[in-house]
């Protein structure tokens, strides 16, 4: 159970649209050593963060909090790994099934 007076980590994520519960949801699941590294790149994770929702991908959430590693990438290496998609088939596929974004 989480301490109440506890800070949350990756507040930011509020600014990119995270609900509430699923930035408390990241905190209780992430090791602290991985949230203090999202936290030192945020900057690169708000990127990548805001490519998803800028691609379409309205599941982006549940992408992050499952892949949160994933959004350390390079911005560049980032948008390299789904421009070589069909934008829309993409769309489709993640929005079915977040689970194949690890197999890109």
């Amino acid at each position: 159970m989480m301490n109440e007076n506890k800070k949350v980590d990756l507040e930011f994520l509020e600014d990119m649209g995270f609900d509430d519960n699923y930035v408390l949801e990241i905190n209780q699941r992430i090791p602290k050593e991985t949230i203090d590294i999202l936290n030192e790149n945020k900057e690169t994770v708000k990127a990548n963060i805001l490519y998803l929702k800028n691609l379409g991908i309205s599941n982006y959430q549940e992408a992050f909090v499952r892949f949160y590693n994933m959004f350390l990438i390079e911005p560049n290496s980032f948008d390299e790994i789904f421009s070589k998609y069909d934008k829309e088939d993409l769309i489709v596929k993640l929005e079915k099934n977040i689970a194949i974004l690890e197999h890109l």
